[in-house]
């Protein structure tokens, strides 16, 4: 057969037959592979995946700095203040910046070790190294501090792990002279610097604590809302409310956090800044308090253990809110000692006694019963009743507090005198249901819903299901009994007694109360009794005043619609008394609402709430119309 030649002289038979022409032939293709493969990667991540690696090149080398904003103040209804800043000065070291120092003065201690073949941990000595370095800062500003200043190893070693960016707290709190002396000595470019913050500060001291409550600072992060860029964050630390409307309003009062973006080198040392923001101060709260009234409610309480609310009863502001014991906030800003913790704790003064404290209401709770009694026609103001000084519940004998004048009780001096049999004996005309929801539709089931936190969900209005529930049996006549003049199983709080004793006097279903001025009110719904019956339950409210056990909160030239209250609690084997007083005044064209309670200190002495109570409204009250010039 005759074979063709190719113009390069190669058959193509001994092309085809050339076993290295063909592994050339795979090699070719297995490197253009490699080419493709190769260009398609460089192609995805320099087109289409370049913002991904610019992000993860910025989060490298990016770092935020978070700096809290200065607190919004917290002022009285006339605008006096109430809670706002004063400058924190500290002297902080940059350990960044030491790091060189720290290297060398491990170096030496190392050398030092080995020559003498003392065994040592390196971690260990790099930690008492950064210690040796500070402490040669700090002993050359000795002379200009008026205070001795130690150095904690593990705090720093935390600091030096954990927040390298962050400058570290060597002094807290620099009195404003060592401020000024360190002023003047330390290099501007060193790495111990000054630095000026806020702290909060209580201008009026003790006045309205529970209401204002106090800020720290927190060991929460800050968070500006900008953290999902994915740059690591270091946040010096926030001031939070712990308490009071300090907490309530906490981030209206923290404003709007400032902070930097820094450029680090790959060992994290600061560069330079890329961006700062300002931080933005926190808005201003206004109180409904009274700054004038306040003072005056908490003086007349005094060192006794109990509560007084002044409330108006056409806004629902509160005008005054006193508790004792209390605490003076710039105590725990921006720190609080143990032993300052502990005593406060001990003496009680922690709680809220207004809106936390749950006591049996005693015979103020007299004034639902009869409002009850009324609005289903059970009695009226014409009605009488026949008092022997008891009255008899099954085998139980209750005595009547009014010790004196029995017989023919009429409805309004049943009511003044606080008569035991008339209320009990009524009762019992009424079914029990139509009793708890008139209790519930004033809210002695649900809390207040006042602006301050913590608010207690303790308080109790028993019923037969509940008894049965809690494994004490069923409910008996003798629970009707004690439900209907304050005892037995309810309680309720110092701050419900005063929103019903609101809307006895605004002749509304419930009121909502607020500690915070120019809050838009929440339209009420009207009480429902008629006016004949409601006439009749404020005759016996004046008459408590004018000649029952209330008499002590006489006015001049006001006239005052009250019910005075006395309970008893049990503590551990210890009985003790509750003192109650709560009222409305002008009687006829209410303006205010006043609540004491207080509760017996087991000294031997026994609490009544005309006695103990009444009188302390009384100032109170005088106090707010005398301003007006009644």
């Amino acid at each position: 057969m005759q074979l063709t030649k190719c113009h390069c002289g190669v058959s193509l038979a001994a092309l085809d037959a050339d076993p290295l022409s063909k592994r050339m032939f795979v090699l070719y293709g297995v490197v253009v592979a490699i080419f493709c493969y190769l260009a398609s990667g460089l192609f995805v991540r320099q087109i289409i995946q370049h913002q991904k690696f610019i992000n993860l090149g910025q989060r490298q080398s990016h770092r935020r700095i978070l700096k809290p904003a200065p607190r919004g103040n917290i002022c009285d209804r006339s605008g006096i203040l109430l809670a706002g800043n004063r400058p924190r000065f500290a002297l902080v070291a940059y350990l960044q910046e030491l790091r060189g120092e720290f290297a060398e003065e491990y170096r030496r201690r190392v050398r030092q070790l080995h020559a003498s073949g003392t065994a040592f941990s390196p971690d260990t000595e790099r930690s008492q190294a950064r210690i040796s370095v500070l402490e040669k800062h700090m002993r050359s500003l000795a002379p200009f501090l008026s205070q001795e200043i130690s150095l904690n190893r593990h705090s720093i070693d935390r600091h030096f792990t954990q927040s390298p960016l962050l400058p570290y707290i060597l002094v807290f709190d620099l009195p404003q002279n060592d401020f000024a002396r360190l002023l003047e000595r330390l290099p501007v470019d060193g790495p111990l610097q000054l630095e000026t913050q806020t702290a909060r500060i209580y201008p009026r001291g003790t006045l309205a604590a529970h209401v204002i409550g106090y800020a720290a600072p927190s060991a929460l992060p800050q968070d500006d809302g900008s953290s999902n860029d994915g740059f690591r964050t270091f946040s010096e630390r926030s001031i939070r409310g712990r308490a009071g409307m300090e907490e309530a309003c906490d981030v209206t009062l923290r404003g709007v956090n400032g902070g930097e973006i820094l450029l680090v080198d790959p060992s994290g040392q600061r560069k330079r800044v890329l961006h700062a923001r300002e931080p933005v101060r926190g808005r201003d709260i206004t109180l409904s308090i009274d700054s004038e009234l306040q003072l005056i409610a908490e003086e007349a309480l005094g060192n006794e253990i109990g509560c007084i609310i002044l409330s108006d009863v056409r806004s629902g502001e509160i005008l005054a809110l006193a508790n004792s014991p209390t605490y003076d906030p710039n105590d725990l800003t921006p720190r609080i000692s143990q032993e300052n913790y502990v005593a406060l704790t001990e003496k009680g003064a922690w709680m809220n006694q207004a809106l936390q404290g749950v006591y049996p209401p005693g015979s103020v709770f007299k004034l639902v019963s009869v409002e009850t009694l009324l609005k289903y026609g059970i009695v009226n103001r014409h009605s009488t009743h026949f008092c022997d000084g008891k009255t008899r519940v099954g085998n139980r004998i209750i005595r009547c507090n009014n010790h004196f004048e029995h017989g023919n009780l009429p409805f309004a001096v049943a009511v003044a005198k606080s008569c035991n049999s008339f209320v009990i004996d009524c009762i019992f005309s009424l079914p029990l249901q139509a009793f708890l929801d008139e209790i519930h539709r004033f809210g002695f089931d649900s809390p207040t819903g006042v602006e301050l936190p913590h608010e207690t969900h303790h308080f109790l209005v028993p019923s037969p299901q509940w008894k049965k529930s809690r494994g004490y049996g069923s409910w008996t006549d003798g629970d009707t009994a004690n439900l209907a003049i304050g005892q037995g199983f309810l309680l309720v709080t110092p701050l419900q007694i005063n929103a019903f004793t609101a809307s006895l006097a605004t002749r509304r279903e419930r009121t909502q109360l607020t500690i915070v001025k120019a809050k838009e009110a929440v339209k009420p719904t009207a009480l429902g009794l008629a006016d004949d019956a409601y006439e009749a339950l404020l005759e016996g409210m004046k008459g408590c005043i004018a000649y029952g056990s209330g008499r002590r909160c006489q006015l001049k030239n006001v006239a005052v619609a009250g019910k005075t209250g006395t309970a008893q609690i049990r503590d551990g084997q210890r009985n003790s008394h509750l003192a109650w007083f709560t009222a409305f005044a002008p009687a006829e064209n209410p303006e205010v609402a006043v609540t004491v309670m207080l509760r017996e200190p087991f000294e031997g002495k026994s609490y009544a709430g005309g006695s103990d109570a009444a009188p302390i409204a009384r100032i109170i009250l005088d106090a707010y119309f005398s301003r007006r010039g009644n």
